[in-house]
């Protein structure tokens, strides 16, 4: 897994790696929130593994972990599976 600062459309987020998995966090005081994960081979776990580590990861510095409202049902599916909250 790796972890990098980005600027995205003026803001600074932290994009996380794993296999086939892309995901951009914006973070906060107390708060970090998945803007965006995308898989390249679906159906392998990569989103599961990635997004099991930024939880804790994040939770570990104390910050409140969610996401962004699920475009799909499959992350829909995962965000409830690894008891992500999902802001709507």
């Amino acid at each position: 897994m790796e972890k990098q600062k980005i600027i995205q459309m003026g803001m600074e987020l932290e994009r996380w790696t794993h296999k086939s998995c892309v995901a951009d966090i914006g973070k906060g005081e107390d708060w970090a929130t998945i803007y965006s994960i995308i898989s390249g081979e679906r159906g392998k776990g990569h989103a599961s593994e990635l997004m099991t580590v930024m939880k804790k990861h994040y939770e570990l510095e104390g910050k409140k972990f969610g996401s962004s409202v699920a475009l799909s049902a499959s992350m829909k599916h995962l965000l409830a599976k690894l008891n992500i909250e999902e802001y709507a």
